[in-house]
């Protein structure tokens, strides 16, 4: 089997690498450890809160990883820890490179949302070649 020994290859075909991944003691933040002391977050999570009256609140403005824009690179996804009473989503400008919560109409109190990020680009799962019962496509020949 030409598979064996080879692991989950991503859109570049590139072999993963071992790399460390370190968490801070009180801060809700998983880093990746890139060697040379260079570490940078890949996976965070925030409580962002839409003021009374307002129907927008910024997650994120400006902020870039290795070059690349936080609007375009990272997945965000919001959930209230209360009924907002309308809809509300997560708005990616990548022009601007903000990331915003916004609500379908002004919000009568104060709404906290807890809001997680995951850095990288999407992968096409269909390509990952991978070992097991997990359900991901594997090509073999």
């Amino acid at each position: 089997m030409p598979d064996i020994n080879i692991g989950q290859q991503g859109k570049l075909k590139s072999v993963p690498k071992l790399t460390k991944i370190n968490g801070d003691d009180a801060l809700k933040i998983i880093y990746r450890n890139m060697g040379n002391n260079h570490a940078y977050p890949f996976v965070w999570a925030d409580t962002i809160t839409v003021a009374s009256g307002a129907t927008e609140a910024v997650v994120v403005s400006g902020v870039k990883f290795h070059g690349m824009k936080a609007a375009e690179y990272g997945s965000f996804s919001a959930t209230p820890q209360s009924d907002p009473g309308a809809r509300f989503w997560v708005e990616n400008d990548t022009s601007l490179n903000t990331v915003k919560i916004k609500i379908g109409s002004s919000a009568a109190g104060a709404i906290k949302f807890n809001v997680i990020c995951i850095l990288g680009s999407d992968p096409d799962i269909e390509e990952l070649a991978c070992r097991g019962n997990t359900g991901a496509y594997q090509s073999l020949p």
